[in-house]
């Protein structure tokens, strides 16, 4: 249990950008009029914060069902990589270890692990980790949604609670910044993401992804 509560506690300085994340989209399920079994369902299902609010927009507006589908799927191909990243560590794990793994990945979870790796000497102590900082957010996350659908955006609008969706993000990339190369590939993520805003059909995300990726690849095949 000792790093399962390392993973735990890990967790718990970031989950300040959790809680108002969850919360604004409880109250995005209510807004959709959706049922509090719907939303519950949904939120277990597709279990991503940032598909579930792209997708209940997009509901919202009475988009077709293959958008939407498409959209969360598009959002959701990072997972794709933490996937590869995590496989390794998973490899001599029983089956129900690894479905667990798989249906919790999230951002915060997978990047704690990352910058706490140095810290196990086995694969089984990293699962370990990891199922810890996957229950801190399971706990979390659910209950800041299911708090945000019976109550609403319970934060007064000056407070911006939007923000910290974004935020939240942010607060899980700066721990990763571990060199110079690091940096190099974070700076010109965000330049490139910004220039490539106003691409169509929202492909500018997408777009500086790819082209961050290659940079990432030529920066470690230069240092081999």
């Amino acid at each position: 249990m000792k790093h399962f509560n390392m993973g735990f506690k890990s967790v718990l300085p970031i989950i300040s950008g959790i809680i108002p994340f969850g919360a604004v989209m409880g109250s995005s399920f209510s807004e959709a009029k959706l049922s509090f079994w719907q939303a519950l369902f949904m939120d277990n299902v597709v279990y991503a914060g940032a598909a579930q609010l792209a997708t209940v927009n997009l509901m919202t507006l009475n988009a077709a069902v293959l958008v939407v589908l498409a959209t969360g799927l598009i959002i959701n191909l990072r997972f794709l990589l933490y996937s590869a990243a995590m496989s390794p560590l998973l490899h001599d794990s029983k089956p129900i270890v690894k479905l667990f793994c798989a249906f919790t990945l999230t951002d915060q979870s997978y990047a704690t692990m990352m910058a706490n790796q140095d810290k196990f000497e086995s694969n089984s102590q990293a699962v370990e980790f990891y199922i810890g900082t996957a229950v801190c957010m399971l706990l979390t996350w659910h209950a800041s949604v299911i708090a945000g659908f019976t109550f609403g955006n319970f934060a007064p609008p000056s407070w911006n609670l939007d923000y910290a969706v974004p935020l939240s993000f942010v607060a899980l990339l700066v721990p990763t910044l571990k060199n110079r190369k690091y940096v190099y590939v974070a700076l010109f993520s965000s330049v490139t993401s910004l220039l490539l805003f106003n691409l169509p059909y929202r492909t500018g995300l997408i777009v500086s992804s790819l082209l961050s990726i290659a940079l990432a690849n030529f920066l470690i095949r230069s240092k081999a």
